[in-house]
């Protein structure tokens, strides 16, 4: 089995502080790496990948969307590594 890549655009709530959003991010266990990013009209966002293996897959989507703070999250990429 091979393992998954999954990254995610993380817009936060209005009024959010993104870095603090970002850090409670990076608790999700399965995640390779997030950071801000900065987006359109002067807001922020988070784009965080995750890596699973594909036995074990994970809805990476609905995990982060639980997270306080997140307003919306957007699938960008899915896909085998390895």
């Amino acid at each position: 089995m091979g393992k998954v890549l999954t990254l995610l655009r993380i817009s936060p709530d209005e009024g959010v502080e993104v870095n603090a959003l970002c850090e409670r991010v990076k608790k999700i266990g399965g995640c390779n790496s997030a950071k801000v990013e900065d987006y359109v009209f002067g807001t922020k966002v988070i784009k965080a990948s995750f890596v699973c293996e594909d036995k074990d897959a994970k809805d990476f989507e609905e995990i982060a969307r639980g997270v306080e703070g997140v307003s919306e999250v957007q699938v960008e990429e899915v896909g085998l590594i390895s």
